[in-house]
């Protein structure tokens, strides 16, 4: 199901949420269609985010106020508007909520403007009511410092970097059903992870890294349909690997551009379950496959590179 019954979300102060309907209920017909795409260039300078528009919201649904985010015309990555989150040292007041309530693979991604002395933090839910107990999936933290930390029950799992005073891309890749998602940060691969809820919410706090105030702007908020996550599927390498018939039944025929290599077939449990060393990836291997009906992961490394593949197994 792409969305929660395609009805209006409901949460804490009765503010009732719903994306567009025309892109709600045929978004996912059309592929690549966004369900969402904001670039908050439809709103006046000032407008409280949480109030003139029908999608977004705060952590406790009170609108308006010092929690809600106001349209600022000071930075933009595109246009001349982006939303401005800031905060104090202590976190808060500013606590900006995006509820999706997405049950498939979707990507949201959006770009961040950090400027110096500043700093920002993010999370995202596992549930449509943020902060539901045991839902709360993982946080990101741009620190003043350039870093960047991806942690998940407050223990750091992925590290990056970024720019300060320059827009950076942040691309979160969910996928609900295999239970996997990774974060790709300025077009950096950062971790794959485990995913075990459905695609809840996306929040902006005004809260930094804990030594800086939280103050950083986000422009251009993308919500689409994406391929499948699974375990390690998105590293990336110089390996270009072509294999089919995918779905496969008794057999796959599989070639790169490189001569030697070792392709390797694993379960999602990470089990390798056929193992091949070649000397003939270019002009092709036809591997047989003997194996149950299910989601495998091909792997081809060659001279200290690797990629990986779906491969779906169905007779």
């Amino acid at each position: 199901m792409p969305l929660i019954n395609y009805i209006t979300i409901k949460i804490l102060s009765m503010k009732q949420f719903l994306l567009p309907c025309a892109l709600l209920i045929f978004g996912s017909a059309f592929g690549q269609e966004p369900l969402l795409e904001e670039d908050f260039e439809s709103y006046s300078v000032g407008d409280y985010i949480g109030v003139a528009s029908s999608v977004w919201t705060t952590w406790s649904g009170t609108t308006g106020t010092t929690e809600d985010s106001q349209i600022s015309d000071e930075q933009a990555n595109s246009g001349t508007q982006s939303m401005k989150i800031f905060g104090t040292l202590a976190g808060g007041p500013m606590d900006i909520y995006l509820p999706i309530g997405l049950e498939s693979a979707y990507e949201v991604s959006y770009n961040i403007y950090v400027p110096s002395g500043g700093s920002a933090y993010m999370n995202v839910q596992e549930q449509l009511t943020p902060g539901a107990p045991g839902f709360w999936a993982f946080d990101m933290v741009f620190s003043g410092n350039g870093s960047m930390q991806l942690s998940i029950d407050q223990v750091d799992i992925a590290f990056g970097s970024y720019n300060q005073d320059e827009w950076t891309s942040v691309s979160l890749r969910m996928d609900p059903v295999n239970d996997r998602a990774e974060v790709f940060i300025g077009g950096e691969y950062i971790a794959n992870f485990a995913f075990d809820g459905i695609i809840g919410g996306l929040n902006f706090f005004g809260f930094g890294d804990g030594n800086s105030a939280g103050l950083y702007y986000i422009d251009d908020v993308v919500v689409v349909e994406t391929d499948d996550v699974v375990n390690g599927i998105a590293e990336v390498s110089n390996l270009d690997v072509a294999f089919g018939p995918n779905p496969a039944n008794d057999y796959i025929n599989i070639s790169c551009n490189v001569t030697n290599g070792i392709v390797r077939i694993m379960a999602l449990n990470g089990q390798v379950v056929k193992e091949i060393i070649t000397s003939n990836l270019i002009s092709g291997q036809r591997i047989d496959l003997d194996l149950d009906n299910g989601i495998y992961l091909i792997e081809v490394s060659s001279n200290g590179n690797r990629t990986m593949r779906k491969l779906v197994v169905s007779h």
